[in-house]
């Protein structure tokens, strides 16, 4: 028996949730297979979630049946090429076909990143029935974020719940290339209280893939002073984590999101992923900011939607605001309210 695999002699079938993920701390660029140029820090959203649940049958080859929402899905070509990298690690895989089902509580075209969340509650489902299966004692979840890692870079954050770091830092010991590591410090109470308004300016296919913009970061001219900068916004952030410093935090995650985009603007050849609606929505949070003095500030993904951030007590002034001056700037007036969450859930 390969890797020390206990025989699998009858059907068994896992399930877990996982949420979706929202960098901080942007990881751009990637070297090897699926390893960070500079690290990064997120949280784990609360409401923006993947399930998935898989059923391995013994006496397979492999063999992948994906379901996404109870359809057939394109995603499953991906799937049957990370269940193949996998394999290399966990020879029971080779010896099992599998039945998966997936759905999101969120929409697919919303601006959050759903292949974290897929990837993650996958890895998790994986990473469990392997546990089972191979001799040995592991850390399902940190085994999980280093498979994660090789379906989606930012999936490897979302396995753990509140904030989580992936990439090698001086600033902690443990953190690394080949997985996440939750950020179990003694971050400040304040920040429980984490919202995450993503406003919807466009649903539309992006100009470029994040997997075709990571590559270009090769031969961007300022791709060291970026990697610097990373760093440094690491340190800074979490120092604002664990002093409670809002106007530092929102700071520092503007630039940093700002950068991202400036990184796609100069990069050969440029794209621009921003829309007119996004550079407006940033211009009335800032406005907002400055009349009322209430903490709020944004962030973006490789995308067109902002991320509207704030805390948990001004959410009734800060909704009314999304409300009546930035819908109007959204696709269909829709946003997703979100937050803070506490990380995935083994389902059955």
């Amino acid at each position: 028996m390969m890797n020390g695999l206990r025989k699998i002699s009858k059907r068994i079938q896992v399930a877990w949730q996982c949420p979706s993920n929202i960098a901080l701390v942007k990881y751009w660029g990637k070297r090897d297979f699926q390893l960070p140029e500079n690290p990064s820090l997120s949280f784990s959203l609360k409401n923006s979630v993947t399930e998935t649940s898989v059923e391995i049958i013994p006496g397979g080859s492999g063999k992948v049946d994906f379901l996404f929402d109870g359809r057939e899905s394109v995603f499953a070509q991906r799937v049957e090429t990370f269940i193949d990298r996998l394999s290399v690690e966990a020879g029971w895989m080779r010896k099992v076909d599998f039945r998966m089902d997936s759905k999101n509580t969120f929409p697919h075209s919303a601006g959050i990143a759903s292949s974290a969340s897929a990837f993650g509650s996958l890895a998790l489902c994986l990473a469990d029935l392997d546990s089972m299966f191979s001799k040995g004692e592991t850390d399902l979840y940190a085994r999980a974020s280093s498979w994660a890692r090789m379906g989606s870079g930012s999936a490897c954050r979302s396995v753990f719940g509140g904030f989580a770091i992936w990439g090698k830092t001086n600033l902690f010991e443990l953190a690394g290339d080949e997985q996440a590591i939750p950020l179990n410090g003694p971050i400040h109470p304040v920040f429980k209280g984490l919202k995450d308004a993503v406003l919807l300016v466009s649903s539309g296919e992006k100009e470029i893939s994040s997997s075709k913009g990571h590559q270009l970061m090769e031969t961007n001219l300022f791709k060291r002073s970026r990697i610097a900068q990373a760093h440094e916004h690491l340190y800074g952030l979490y120092l604002t984590l664990l002093t409670g410093d809002k106007q530092a935090f929102l700071e520092i995650a503007e630039a940093e999101a700002l950068s991202l985009h400036a990184m796609m603007m100069t990069s050969n050849p440029p794209f621009i992923l921003l829309k007119p609606n996004s550079l407006e929505i940033i211009q009335r949070i800032k406005l907002f900011r400055e009349r009322t003095k209430i903490p709020l500030g944004f962030t973006i993904d490789a995308g067109p939607n902002i991320h509207l951030l704030y805390f948990q007590e001004n959410k009734t002034e800060v909704q009314t605001f999304i409300e009546g001056e930035l819908l109007s700037l959204c696709e269909d007036r829709r946003w997703i309210d979100d937050g803070m969450g506490d990380g995935p859930v083994k389902i059955s």
